[in-house]
C-alpha cells in the first residue's frame, strides 16, 4: 500500500474519531449553565446519562440553529407545523395550533354536531344569566393573521368557509346570536396602516384600535358610550419585545413597529393589576365593562379604558357569577383569538 493511501486512511480515522469525541467533550466542558432537572434524584444513573446526552450533546443547539437559519434563508419552513415562512419577511403559525393554517382556507373544517350543540348551549346559558341581570353579552373575535394577510402566505387555496363562519351561521339560525368577527373591518383598513406584526402572531396598536372602534360601534347600537378617536394618539416607533412566531424556529429578528400613545394626560387609574386580573378606573366616564380576554387584549385595553368608568379584565372564560353580582357590569365581552375559539367555548 502506498504511503499516500496509508496517510489518507489515517486522516480518515482521525477525522472520524474527532467527530465522535469533540461533541462529547463540548458537552462536558460547555461553559453554559446547566439546568437542574427537578426529577433528577428519581433517575437512575443510566437515565441521567441518557437525558444528559439528549439535552446537552455538544453542538446540538448550534447545529439545529444553523439548520433553521439555512432553511429560513431559502424561504423554506424548517418546522412548518409550528412556523410557516411567508413572503416579504412575514411569518405565520402552523397547524400545530388548532389546525389554524388549514382552517384559514376552510380546509379540514369537520365539526362534530355535538361540539356545535355544546357551544350553543354554553353561549345560551351565559346569555340567559347575563340578560336576567340586564347585562349585554358579546363575543368578539380578532382574526388569525392568516385571514387578514393571506397574500403573504407561501401559497394559497380557493377559500371555503372556516370553522368560525360555520359556527356563526349555526348560532344565528339556532339561537339568534352572532359572534362579532373583526376580520372584515381589519381587511378594509389594512391598506392605510400595517395592522399585525410580521414576526409576532398579534395585531399591533393600529389593528387593536380598529378592532376596538368597531366593537364600540356595535355596543353603541344599544348604548351611548364615548369612543376614543385615533387623533387623540400619537405614533411612536419602537422595536417589539417578542417575536413569538419566529421563536418557534429559534430565530430572533429586530422588528420596529408603530405604537400609539395618548397625547393628553391619561385619566385612567390602575386599581389592581396581576396576570389573571386587571382593574382600571376612569373618573371622567361612567358604566362598567367586564372583559374575559387573552393576550390579544393587551393592545386594546387602553382604548376601552377611555370609554368606561370601570374596566375589569379577567383571564379565562368561565363566568364568575359572584363577581358579576358584586360589580354589576353593564357589558360583558368575551374576547378570544380565532384559533382558540372552539377550545374556549366548548368547555
Amino acid at each position: 500500500m502506498s504511503n499516500y493511501k496509508k496517510i489518507s486512511q489515517l486522516l480518515t480515522i482521525i477525522l472520524f474519531m474527532a467527530l465522535l469525541i469533540v461533541p462529547s467533550t463540548i458537552m462536558f466542558f460547555n461553559p453554559k449553565e446547566k439546568k437542574q432537572n427537578k426529577n433528577e434524584e428519581e433517575l437512575s444513573e443510566i437515565d441521567r446519562v441518557n437525558e444528559l446526552f439528549q439535552k446537552e450533546f455538544g453542538l446540538k443547539t448550534e447545529l439545529i440553529d444553523s439548520y433553521f437559519k439555512f432553511k429560513n434563508n431559502i424561504n423554506v419552513s424548517p418546522l412548518p407545523n409550528s412556523c410557516v415562512v411567508g413572503k416579504s419577511g412575514w411569518y405565520f403559525l402552523g397547524n400545530e395550533y388548532n389546525n389554524l393554517f388549514d382552517d384559514s382556507f376552510g380546509y379540514n373544517t369537520v365539526i362534530d354536531s355535538q361540539e356545535l350543540e355544546t357551544i350553543k348551549n354554553n353561549i345560551e346559558s351565559m346569555r340567559s344569566f347575563l340578560t336576567s341581570k340586564g347585562i349585554d353579552f358579546k363575543i368578539v373575535v380578532p382574526p388569525n393573521k392568516h385571514r387578514v394577510y393571506p397574500e403573504y402566505l407561501p401559497y394559497s387555496h380557493p377559500q371555503k368557509k372556516t370553522r368560525l363562519e360555520i359556527l356563526n351561521d349555526y348560532l344565528k339560525k339556532e339561537i339568534d346570536f352572532e359572534i362579532v368577527y373583526l376580520r372584515d373591518t381589519l381587511v378594509k383598513a389594512k391598506s392605510e396602516k400595517l395592522l399585525y406584526y410580521k414576526t409576532n402572531t398579534h395585531w399591533n396598536d393600529y389593528g387593536a384600535y380598529i378592532g376596538y372602534n368597531y366593537t364600540m360601534k356595535i355596543i353603541n347600537k344599544t348604548h351611548d358610550l364615548p369612543i376614543a378617536g385615533i387623533e387623540e394618539y400619537e405614533e411612536v416607533i419602537q422595536p417589539i419585545k417578542v417575536n413569538d412566531v419566529t421563536q418557534q424556529i429559534n430565530l430572533t429578528f429586530k422588528e420596529d413597529a408603530i405604537f400609539l400613545q395618548k397625547k393628553d394626560t391619561i385619566a385612567t387609574k390602575i386599581i389592581f393589576s396581576k396576570y389573571h386580573k386587571q382593574v382600571f378606573s376612569n373618573p371622567s366616564k361612567t358604566k362598567t365593562l367586564l372583559m374575559h380576554r387573552d393576550s390579544f387584549a393587551n393592545a386594546w385595553m387602553g382604548f376601552f379604558n377611555e370609554s368606561f368608568g370601570t374596566t375589569i379584565y379577567l383571564r379565562g372564560y368561565k363566568l364568575n357569577k359572584e363577581l358579576i353580582n358584586k360589580e354589576k357590569p353593564d357589558i360583558v365581552i368575551f374576547e378570544m383569538i380565532e384559533r382558540n375559539l372552539f377550545e374556549n367555548l366548548s368547555k
